[in-house]
């Protein structure tokens, strides 16, 4: 099968990653090549810009472009052409009618009427723009990657029937290894893997390893990642007189990824909101309990109860409310926002050592339905359907 993959960041040499939706592009790629399907990406750029004015127009730039060539010029056969964000939503459409082949849009998450509060005034409104055109377009087929992401598109006003439900995954015998042959710090150590923007709440975090110093006088947090926030939060930790406790780190390559996972004692996801979150399940196959903020996204994948994935045209949704009795496995939930019971959960998992192993064996058992193989395989099936 010919298949064409509109986004906007594809890591060409496959060592750095800035985030789920660049890990689920090349996994898939690197998976539908092996399988011997005909596969082109794409995309903007190799590697992720923030959103600064300069990034808008690089945005701008990049659609007029793809819509000229898609105009103006022949373009190859496919099968499928699917876009995987805002920025390829639109021009992926319009490649796949034109070819008459198969559109899919890939869905992490919907930002509706929420764009501006995310990613600024100039980035939000483009992206505002483009999503609700996005989801006025008549797909073959939508690829919600949480239930909770189907709600909110079903809210959004797009046709149940159309959905289809597939998590993010994980290389589970890569991140084995390294778990089995990897010992823990010494010092309580966190680590919180995540882009320093807002709405990831990274301060949250900060506060509450202020608060925990007392009793952990050498915790350390790793924080890795950057974005336009990292001056602040410098400053905060600076103000906080805890620069020997927080060790920034800007980027890192996938192996020293794994390895600092395994090796830290907890990851923290204190973010307002995530399509997924896969560096829950990163961690959690690193054999690293986590403690994630309480939003429905958290809860419906930290849950036991498998979820049916491929769900049938008019199937009832599920995710959301639907999931807040759910057993959580792999880790603890915080109120979202306070950080003093965040601080109380790491607490709570660094000093009682029945619960930590507890979380321990919960997670690895947890994480077998978000390998990388299995989710593929799905995607695969829904291409032949």
């Amino acid at each position: 099968m010919k298949i064409v993959l509109f986004t906007e960041f594809f890591p060409r040499n496959n060592k750095y990653f800035t985030g789920g939706v660049e890990v689920r592009v090349i996994r898939l790629y690197e998976y539908l090549k092996e399988t011997g399907h005909d596969v082109t990406v794409v995309s903007r750029s190799r590697d992720y810009s923030f959103n600064s004015p300069l990034t808008a127009i690089q945005r701008i730039f990049f659609f007029v472009r793809w819509i000229a060539k898609i105009v103006f010029t022949k373009l190859p056969e496919a099968d499928m052409v699917e876009g995987t964000n805002f920025t390829s939503y639109i021009l992926a459409f319009i490649y796949a009618k034109k070819i008459k082949a198969k559109s899919f849009a890939w869905y992490p998450d919907v930002f509706l009427g929420k764009a501006v509060e995310r990613l600024g005034l100039i980035n939000g409104l483009l992206t505002e723009i483009a999503e609700r055109i996005s989801l006025k377009l008549p797909w073959d087929r939508i690829i919600a990657l949480s239930s909770e992401t189907k709600n909110k598109l079903i809210s959004a006003g797009v046709d149940r029937g159309k959905i289809s439900v597939i998590y993010g995954g994980v290389d589970i015998k890569k991140y084995k290894k390294v778990q089995k042959s990897t010992k823990k710090y010494n010092n309580a150590t966190i680590i919180c893997i995540a882009r320093l923007v807002k709405y990831k709440r990274i301060q949250d975090l900060i506060l509450a390893v202020y608060l925990l110093k007392d009793g952990f006088p050498d915790i350390k947090l790793i924080l890795v990642g950057d974005g336009p926030e990292r001056k602040k939060l410098k400053s905060q930790i600076s103000n906080l007189k805890i620069e020997h406790n927080v060790n920034l780190v800007s980027k890192i390559s996938e192996e020293d990824k794994i390895g600092f996972l395994a090796k830290s004692h907890l990851h923290v996801l204190p973010s307002a909101v995530e399509g997924f979150g896969l560096v829950t399940v990163e961690a959690l196959s690193a054999g690293t309990p986590v403690v994630n903020a309480d939003i429905p996204i958290s809860r419906e994948i930290l849950s036991k109860r498998q979820t049916t994935r491929l769900q049938a045209p008019g199937a009832p949704a599920t995710g959301g409310q639907a999931n807040d009795k759910r057993q959580i496995e792999g880790g603890l939930l915080f109120n979202l926002g306070d950080y003093v019971d965040l601080a109380e959960k790491i607490e709570q998992l660094l000093i009682n050592h029945e619960l930590y192993d507890k979380k321990v064996k919960e997670g690895l058992e947890l994480v077998k339905k978000y390998d990388w193989d299995r989710v593929n395989k799905e995607y695969e099936h829904l291409l032949s359907n």
